[in-house]
This record gives structure tokens, C-alpha cells and sequence, in this order.
């Protein structure tokens, strides 16, 4: 039995080069105005293998990389994939290992979920953003904050948190902040096949409309949105 903290491992040998994710092709179209013009320094953070960096660079040549993941084995196999680029070991929940530097468009994908507290991370983030910054998740439209911690049968000594603050919450934080954003919700729009031997990982069910809800093991619902942080405080 794997331990369900090692679930994120697969990115370590999963290969997407040929197929990328639908939500790649969401955050660079939301992003192309900053990345489309001169040569944009861009932070990936939560980096996995380098999949998101390297395609990007397929539709803005120009971008100054840097990726970044908690993970050393994760670095190490993004930078087989990435040249041209610079690489962080750091923790942005922590602020352990952080670039001593800002970037003009910064990413988060997908990490979101690991951390209850959104305070410490929203704050790291916006200390490493000069332009804009696209956080990418699940967050509840519903205003209520959800902290779970998930096992699988029979193992008591391996867990993963599963949260899914609100959208409400990460406004009235931001708010408080003066930090101008926008939630921008956004749906899958093909099947995804259900993977038995692993059921942490998500699947879709077809609605009668012929949309998809996004599950997994866990019976959640994920609903994904992007939180676009413009850094300029509000007037």
C-alpha cells in the first residue's frame, strides 16, 4: 500500500508533454496579455515536472522561467525537461527557500487544497509578484471553509489534507489587504476517465446538460476556479 501522503509522487514519471492539461490552455489564455509582450520573468510554483513551464514556452518563446516545488525529486525532473531555466526548492506555504527576487506573472496550480491556512501562503505569493499572480484550485463558491484529512482503509500511520476554503474568506482577506483580484470559475470540458488503482486521483461524471462534475475518492465535488491577483493596491 502506498502511503497517501506519497500520492503526488506520480508526477515524478508521469509524462505530459503531448497531451496537455485543459486548465493549461485556460491559465495561458488568461495570462497572455502579460505574457504575450517583451520578455516576462514567470515563477511557476508547485512546479511537478515542468509539464505547465514547457507549455508555455511553446506559445510565448520569449518568458524567463523559474520553477519551483517543495519537492527535490520534482525539481530534478523538471529540469530534464527545461532549459533555459532557473530552479527553486522552496516551500511556498513555509516561505522556507523562496527567490530572493519578484516575478512579472507568477502560477500556482493545483496545491491549493494541502494548506488550511490561506493566509500564509496568499501573503508569500503576493511578496513574490510584481505584476500579476494566477492561482488555480478548487475553492468553494459556498461560503463555508472545509478542512479535511483524508486516509486510506486500514493505514492509520499516512494522511493528506484535503481543504476547500471559500471564495468569501480569500475575498475578505484580500480585501483587507487592499489587493485588487477576481475569482473566474471554470469547468472541465471533457471526460476523464475513472483510475481504479488509485482513487485519490479525480474522475468526471456526465451531467443530464452534458457538462461534467469533477470528483474523486474522497465523494467531494471539485469546483475549480482562477484567482487572478493584481498586486497594485486598490485606491
Amino acid at each position: 500500500m502506498v502511503p497517501i501522503a506519497h500520492h503526488n509522487h506520480f508526477y515524478a514519471t508521469e509524462v505530459r508533454q503531448e497531451q496537455p492539461k485543459e486548465f493549461f490552455r485556460f491559465l495561458a489564455q488568461e495570462a497572455s496579455p502579460q505574457l504575450g509582450s517583451g520578455e516576462p520573468t514567470v515563477l511557476d510554483i508547485g512546479c511537478a515536472g515542468g509539464d505547465f513551464l514547457n507549455y508555455l514556452r511553446t506559445l510565448f518563446p520569449n518568458i524567463r522561467p523559474t520553477a519551483m516545488d517543495v519537492s527535490p525529486e520534482l525539481i530534478s525532473k523538471a529540469s530534464t525537461l527545461l532549459s533555459d531555466c532557473d530552479f527553486v526548492v522552496g516551500d511556498i506555504y513555509r516561505g522556507t527557500g523562496l527567490p530572493e527576487r519578484q516575478y512579472d506573472v507568477v502560477f500556482m496550480s493545483g496545491v491549493n487544497y494541502l494548506f488550511d491556512d490561506y493566509e500564509a501562503w496568499l501573503r508569500n505569493i503576493i511578496s513574490l509578484t510584481r505584476g500579476s499572480a494566477y492561482i488555480f484550485g478548487v475553492f468553494n463558491p459556498e461560503d463555508l471553509d472545509v478542512r479535511a484529512t483524508v486516509q486510506r482503509a486500514g493505514d492509520q500511520t499516512s494522511s493528506m489534507p484535503f481543504n476547500l476554503i471559500s471564495q468569501k474568506s480569500i475575498n475578505v482577506f484580500l480585501d483587507s489587504l487592499g489587493v485588487r483580484h477576481h475569482f473566474k470559475n471554470w469547468n472541465l470540458p471533457i471526460a476523464n476517465p475513472r483510475s481504479h488503482d488509485d482513487p485519490i486521483r479525480s474522475w468526471t461524471i456526465e451531467t443530464s446538460t452534458g457538462s461534467f462534475l469533477v470528483v474523486n475518492g474522497m465523494q467531494i465535488v471539485h469546483t475549480f476556479a482562477v484567482l487572478a491577483i493584481d498586486t497594485i493596491k486598490s485606491e
